[in-house]
């Protein structure tokens, strides 16, 4: 499979695996969705995220109309730290020594950190 159709096929993957998460959602039927499924894709796509990132590919965590909220963010993260022991302290520690992950904005007047 040529490197194209391996991404259009990826492309594909992650359109319809977000139709059947936010279907899932609207219509109140997370039991459709199980929790084992659910963590192997989460993890699968944080790991490619995080090798891309440690690539050094500028990545945006989310996709186009994701809709995605502080809440979300919120609880995902907390659940993230909590399954690998690490805390809130030690994350902020890693970020001041690294810079793998962090979003680059084009102005420099626009920039975060």
């Amino acid at each position: 499979m040529s490197r194209s159709n391996a991404a259009r096929d990826f492309s594909d993957l992650a359109s319809d695996l977000s139709a059947r998460c936010l279907e899932a959602i609207e219509h109140n039927r997370l039991e459709d969705i199980p929790a084992d499924a659910l963590g192997q894709a989460f993890a699968s796509v944080l790991q490619v995220y995080a090798a891309k990132a440690q690539a050094g590919e500028s990545l945006l965590p989310f996709g186009r109309n994701s809709g995605v909220t502080a809440t979300d963010v919120a609880i995902g993260c907390t659940a993230m730290l909590e399954a690998v022991n690490l805390a809130l302290f030690e994350l902020g520690a890693w970020q001041n020594m690294s810079s793998v992950g962090r979003i680059k904005y084009e102005d420099s007047a626009t920039e975060r950190f």
